[in-house]
């Protein structure tokens, strides 16, 4: 912004938007003051909440019409009242892709024992959402792998609640699935990477069996098979 004048101007400029859709998603300060003789930069920040959408639109290709798709961007404008009796006016336009993920989460835990796994969810609506729950692991399906949750929980406007993840493995390895968070209404997500580290469990227990000279004692030992394929042991196994 540029000052011709010999007094310093103070500027309230305003900001707007193309529909509720975007609202909130520019911003910048109240005020800006250029000095006499001198020039100012104004700063815009864009901060969408929601992802840009594409949509269908039908254009004319010569004599025929055509539907192409195109990328709905959040619309704004930046108003400049100059105290000289001029104005000046910007147009806004921001695209706001899919998101990263918020965080990577890493985790030790001990093979054949459940662990469970917080992530914290925040809400970044004002409103309250419902969130759908999801999970993908990275690589072949793995019968010895459990990963357990609530399919949808909510969470308060512009909040963070905490998501129990509940997670066993019985055998020890290394494990990458991401954590997906999707809001019910508006179909928007966000996601967690989880890194898992597996490590061997190691005895179960010490049995200890006392008895009399010549004469044989047994214990009964239970083992729970947690997966939905029969497992054969062998006699050589004990």
């Amino acid at each position: 912004m540029q000052n011709t004048e010999d007094k310093e101007w103070a500027i309230n400029p305003t900001i707007s938007t193309e529909g509720d859709d975007a609202k909130g998603f520019f911003s910048g300060k109240s005020t800006l003051i250029v000095p006499a003789k001198g020039s100012a930069q104004y700063e815009v920040a864009y901060t969408p909440q929601t992802m840009s959408k594409t949509i269908k639109v039908k254009k004319q290709n010569g004599d025929e019409e055509v539907e192409e798709e195109e990328v709905d961007t959040h619309k704004g404008g930046l108003f400049f009242p100059l105290p000289n009796g001029t104005a000046l006016l910007y147009r806004l336009v921001g695209t706001a892709n899919a998101p990263d993920a918020e965080n990577e989460i890493q985790e030790t835990v001990t093979a054949k024992k459940a662990k469970s796994i917080i992530i914290p969810v925040k809400n970044w609506s004002k409103q309250s959402q419902r969130f759908n729950a999801s999970w993908k692991v990275e690589g072949d399906a793995d019968p010895a792998l459990f990963i357990r949750g609530a399919k949808a929980f909510d969470v308060g406007g512009s909040s963070t609640k905490e998501y129990k993840l509940n997670f066993l493995s019985l055998r020890s390895g290394s494990y990458r699935f991401e954590v997906t968070f999707k809001a019910d209404k508006t179909g928007e997500y966000a996601f967690y990477n989880v890194n898992v580290t597996v490590e061997d469990a190691g005895l179960v227990a010490t049995i200890e069996l006392a008895s009399q000279v010549r004469e044989a004692v047994s214990s009964i030992i239970s083992i729970e098979n947690p997966t939905a394929v029969e497992v054969p042991i062998a006699a050589s196994e004990f």
